[in-house]
């Protein structure tokens, strides 16, 4: 829960310092998105990081946050699974890299890829 919260916090700083004004959260945390639209107790770990997340969400003009299976999601799960090589740190890509061309692909007319598979 801790590191999918540390990743929407990262997600919407990268947004607003591009000031965008819209903004769709993705997450395949459903506990994670369910934390932020609903509530937490303030005694609870994540807390602070929910709270964080929305301050940030109050200076947007729109956010809708959905939970998304990580099979609907080919590349954000692919771009994770890159991640796992890359040296630790921030890493932004001005385009897709040239192997997440299918995953898009995938994603952009809405294929599953069943996991395993």
């Amino acid at each position: 829960m801790h590191a999918e919260l540390w990743a929407v916090i990262h997600r919407m700083t990268i947004a607003t310092t591009n000031e965008y004004q819209k903004l769709v959260v993705e997450s395949d945390s459903a506990a994670a998105i369910n934390f932020i639209k609903h509530g937490y107790s303030p005694a609870h770990h994540c807390a602070p990081l929910v709270q964080d997340i929305r301050n940030q969400a109050a200076r947007l003009q729109q956010i809708s946050w959905t939970h998304t299976l990580r099979e609907a999601n080919m590349v954000a799960d692919h771009l994770a699974k890159m991640g796992q090589d890359l040296p630790l740190g921030l890493h932004l890509f001005d385009r897709a890299p040239p192997d997440i061309n299918y995953a898009l692909l995938c994603d952009c007319i809405r294929t599953l890829k069943v996991r395993g598979s």
